[in-house]
């Protein structure tokens, strides 16, 4: 297999994705003895970050499966979706791009720990929609600090293990998305107040996962004295004061600067490369994807299956309000497949250059489904079948953006930027500057999604009253 982009492909350093780590440029190969150190690790830092994926998301998740329980009757779903990812998109523009200085992890743990279980108890304890969009806007905020922070966290291992906890949070990410949404279908039977409220404890699950199970990064095996400098600096990054006093003499007027944090301009210079290749598509593919969900996907209703012709369907779907919470589940799913392909397979991610063929597919699912809702132009005995497949086909499509994106920004390591004939950055720097890259992509797929919520609420009213116009009334009757 080929070293795509100076970088490795996703996973461990072991057989095969050794040799390849080591062809690495600027990269040293792993011993045997390395190896086997790494071993008793290994279990522990899956175990860690796919849980850290799998807690940070569900509540996330589980709003958006429960969005119409939550909301009157005859209200968009689409308001859930905006006040479910707007102070996530807050929070994961302010802490990468706009703070400085050293990040303080336990902090953040226990911060998104907290915001998680006070926002969900919120909906759970209160009926009034006013509380229940307050309580969702407390948990999507520590969703998105989650986000940043743990991905940005995976960044102190050594690079091909950041490479593996990129992999496994995205992992985790996705089975939040099916856990998240089967999770909500199992308490939904108990109501809003007992339901979530039993979720709202999973949570406590991230501090677990972060301070008990993940190997901490400076325990870490190191295999070559230069892993061991470029660790040596990152730990002096996050510990700026332990830095003996002669070489703190010996630091240049600019990298004393550099050691307060990169400032806006520099990353505005970092993420300035990324945008075509990267963060666009992901924006356009969480963009139509999230108006698929939110706002075309409410309206696509058929009449209750009957255990004659449909036995399976009839199984599942029991009045109109299950459609909705099966086409999450369908989703979620394959966004969990999708997502993990990377981790479980050891498959590279999708080639740079065909970054925006996941876009391409969700807009022309979009037009599809669009089409579906307005004129109902499917076989009537095929169309419920057919719209949880293109459902189906819309997550994997949409899971593959982003560990893909996510893989390939990773997958340069922190001085595969850096120009040849440049000026050379030290080794704390380059920590930084590979932090944020890891960090920023969080925005695009969150301001894909609220641009997203924001068109769906118009969206979903235009296309029921354009089914009754046409004399089909179903949309009406949720």
């Amino acid at each position: 297999m080929d070293v795509p982009e100076r970088g490795i492909p996703l996973m461990y350093l072991d057989g095969q994705r050794s040799a390849e780590y080591a062809r690495t440029p600027g990269h040293d190969a792993p011993t045997p003895g390395h190896d086997a150190r790494l071993r008793p690790f290994r279990m522990p830092l899956a175990i860690g970050f796919v849980l850290l994926g799998l807690l940070n998301n569900l509540p996330y998740v589980v709003i958006l499966a429960a969005a119409q329980e939550l909301l009157p009757p005859h209200t968009p779903t689409g308001l859930v979706t905006f006040v479910n990812i707007a102070p996530a998109l807050l929070s994961k523009a302010i802490f990468p791009y706009f703070l400085k200085g050293e990040i303080q992890y336990t902090f953040r743990v226990w911060a998104c720990v907290l915001l998680a279980i006070v926002g969900m108890l919120t909906i759970a304890m209160f009926s009034s929609l006013t509380l229940r969009l307050i309580g969702i806007g407390i948990a999507s905020f520590g969703s998105g600090l989650g986000e940043v922070s743990y991905l940005q966290y995976s960044t102190r291992y050594p690079f091909a293990t950041t490479m593996s906890a990129v992999g496994l949070f995205s992992s985790g990410t996705g089975a939040a998305g099916l856990l998240g949404a089967l999770a909500w279908w199992l308490v939904r039977p108990l109501g809003i107040r007992t339901g979530i409220g039993l979720l709202s404890l999973l949570p406590l699950g991230m501090a677990l996962a972060f301070f008990v199970i993940l190997p901490a990064p400076h325990a870490w095996p190191k295999h070559s004295a230069r892993r061991a400098e470029q660790d040596e600096a990152a730990q002096r990054l996050m510990d700026p004061d332990g830095v003996p006093a002669e070489d703190q003499d010996a630091e240049t007027e600019a990298y004393r600067g550099a050691r307060d944090g990169l400032s806006f301009a520099h990353k505005m210079r970092l993420l300035r490369p990324m945008l075509f290749p990267y963060v666009l598509p992901l924006v356009c593919v969480y963009f139509a994807e999230y108006t698929i969900n939110q706002g075309v996907a409410p309206t696509l209703l058929y009449p209750v299956p009957s255990s004659a012709k449909h036995p399976l369907l009839a199984a599942v779907i029991h009045s109109l309000r299950d459609y909705y919470p099966l086409y999450q589940l369908i989703y979620q799913t394959f966004v969990f497949c999708s997502r993990s392909y990377t981790s479980v397979l050891q498959l590279p991610p999708i080639p740079k250059s065909w970054l925006w063929s996941p876009a391409i597919v969700q807009f022309t699912l979009l037009g599809l489904m669009v089409s579906e809702s307005v004129f109902a132009w499917f076989r009537e005995s095929i169309a419920r079948s057919l719209v949880i497949v293109l459902v189906a086909v819309e997550g994997l499509a949409g899971g593959a953006a982003y560990v893909s994106v996510l893989g390939r920004i990773g997958g340069s390591a922190p001085d595969a930027e850096e120009e040849e004939d440049g000026p050379q950055l030290p080794a704390f720097l380059k920590t930084q500057e590979y932090e944020f890259r890891i960090g920023s992509v969080g925005l695009a797929d969150t301001f894909g999604i609220l641009c997203a919520s924001i068109i769906s609420i118009p969206f979903q009213i235009m296309l029921c009253n354009a089914q009754v116009a046409r004399g089909r009334d179903l949309c009406t009757r949720i």
